[in-house]
């Protein structure tokens, strides 16, 4: 990378001097351009190294102060000015004090050129540099390609590919699937790695308070919505977490889905260029290895689903021919089952799919997979070594990267995987009512919906025949007509079972404000709140609206 100190030590240079601004010396310079206008900041772009004569500007100390601020904060390299002659006060023999106070503030070098010097010298001599920099980049991105390419060819593995980079740039990689789970790895054996690097190795996957803390950083958005790569540098937060070193995360995707990440190390070499054509290079063989695989990926999953759509029939029978297909899958037609059906959220059916797939897969027991009406649908057959909501946490933990939360409907536990149509429709049911449970619920199981379910069956004229239904409707009319909220105060009274002062805390207000609204409460709905009957029927109604509601209540 050319900085403005390395163009200083350029032979074209010798005499140029530093008056300010020295702290900003490494700034990149990525062309040189000659402006001598006022409006010299609008002609600019930023990496550029400006040289000037300051015409412009040769008798308004303000503007030559104001302009090394503009150039700053535009993100130039710096600015060379032309000293030395003076005739006529036409030209600066030094460069004033108000600049240099003002680019010192700014950290924006600002240098004093020899006038013997000219521009047309100075320019090309930079602009020789950049291209015969770049070119050699280029050389050495198509070498590093022809090598990866190479390893594809000779039919080899995401660890050869792995291997190759890591030879090639002396750094060490990392090959994680959508999960972070490491599926290659490689560096030399002499080379220094972070406590975050060392921990992904012996545990086989990131670290997942690394990977939120990336998430909540947006760094995981900004991969998945460029699907390009992206340099992670460490800070405070990070450091605690063990990642002390700068890395660059790129994605590898296939057919504009990501299906996996390609991660390189700086250890002791800051992160350069060529580092980055390289995790291109490197993420795209990958992407070609997967889509390698693809097709018989394909057809496997085929497989799958329409195995999946035999078992979810009515009149499922057991033959040899629905055996070997489940032996194929490792699934055991006598065992317990369980059917769990992921809603993505806003987050791409697609990815979801394939993150469960692989959460499915990497559980002790066997999983069938596959994509129905824009959910997943997943069938796990259900243990010893592990519980329905153990299975649920899982999933859950394989997308905890993505952009959006998703939810999971679980069906009751059935003895044999031959009779799960029913299964089936308690899982909908369990993720359609997982609203009613609550905004921070992930997880439904059909098991624990008790009166819900009871709710949920009920005919629509059951609600409007209720007269408690027909109350909370009238509590609900006047809360729009007063801009009161007294029907939020009533669903947090009950769900703390009458108790006031655990209320008056969730609600955050004075215990007197409660019984206010609780007075107001009464008259308007005709109840006693002292009366249990009159609060299990009240809140038994406001379940019903939450369920007709889609979650909200109102």
């Amino acid at each position: 990378m050319l900085t403005v100190r390395r163009v200083l030590a350029m032979e074209v240079f010798a005499g140029a001097r530093v008056v300010a601004g020295e702290a900003g010396l490494d700034r990149e310079v990525r062309w040189a351009h000659v402006v001598d206008i006022p409006q010299a900041s609008e002609w600019v772009r930023s990496g550029e190294l400006l040289l000037t004569t300051l015409y412009g500007f040769r008798d308004d100390p303000d503007a030559q102060a104001r302009l090394c601020i503009e150039l700053a904060t535009k993100g130039l390299a710096g600015m060379m000015v032309a000293v030395g002659r003076s005739a006529e006060g036409s030209y600066l023999e030094n460069v004033p004090d108000a600049m240099r106070a003002a680019a010192d503030t700014a950290s924006f070098p600002l240098i004093e050129l020899p006038w013997r010097i000219p521009f047309e010298d100075a320019v090309r001599a930079v602009s020789e540099h950049i291209i015969n920099e770049q070119y050699q980049l280029y050389k050495q991105s198509l070498a590093i390609h022809g090598s990866l390419t190479r390893v594809v060819l000779d039919g080899g593995s995401l660890h050869d590919v792995a291997n190759e980079l890591s030879g090639l740039l002396r750094r060490p990689v990392e090959i994680d699937d959508l999960a972070f789970t490491v599926l290659a790895t490689a560096s030399s054996a002499e080379t220094e790695i972070d406590a975050s690097r060392r921990a992904a190795i012996q545990e086989g996957r990131s670290s997942p308070q690394l990977l939120e803390y990336l998430r909540k950083a947006g760094v995981m958005a900004r991969v998945r919505s460029t699907l390009t790569p992206v340099r992670i540098d460490p800070d405070e937060r990070t450091r605690a977490l063990g990642l002390t070193m700068a890395r660059i995360l790129a994605p590898i995707v296939v057919a504009r889905k990501i299906y996996g990440y390609v991660w390189i190390i700086a250890t002791g070499r800051d992160l350069e260029p060529l580092d980055f054509h390289a995790i291109e290079h490197a993420a795209t063989v990958a992407a070609l290895l997967l889509f390698r695989d693809q097709s018989g990926r394909q057809a496997e999953e085929r497989a799958e689903s329409r195995l999946i759509s035999r078992l979810l029939t009515d009149d499922v029978r057991q033959d040899n021919t629905l055996r070997e297909e489940a032996a194929r899958f490792r699934l055991r037609l006598e065992a317990p089952h369980v059917v769990l059906v992921i809603d993505p959220g806003e987050n791409d059916v697609g990815a979801v799919e394939l993150a469960v797939r692989g959460g499915g897969h990497r559980g002790p027991s066997a999983a069938l997979v596959g994509e129905r009406a824009g959910r997943i649908l997943a069938l796990v057959e259900i243990g010893r070594a592990e519980s329905v909501d153990a299975v649920c946490q899982r999933l859950l933990a394989e997308t905890r990267f993505f952009d959006a939360p998703i939810t999971i409907g679980a069906s009751s536990v059935y003895e044999g995987a031959t009779t799960l149509q029913r299964a089936y429709e308690e899982a909908m049911e369990a993720l359609a009512l997982l609203p009613a449970l609550g905004d921070e619920r992930r997880v439904a199981h059909f098991d624990e919906l008790g009166l819900l379910h009871w709710l949920h069956t009920l005919p629509p004229q059951a609600l409007t025949e209720n007269a408690y239904a027909r109350r909370l409707q009238r509590l609900a009319e006047s809360d729009r007509a007063r801009d009161a909220d007294l029907l939020h105060t009533l669903e947090v009274f009950l769900e703390c079972d009458g108790n006031g002062v655990r209320a008056a805390e969730r609600l955050i207000v004075h215990r007197h404000t409660l019984k206010y609204r609780l007075r107001r409460i009464e008259e308007i709905c005709e109840v006693d709140l002292s009366d249990p009957f009159c609060k299990l029927n009240l809140r038994t109604a406001l379940l019903s609206r939450r369920i007709r509601s889609g979650g909200s209540g109102d």
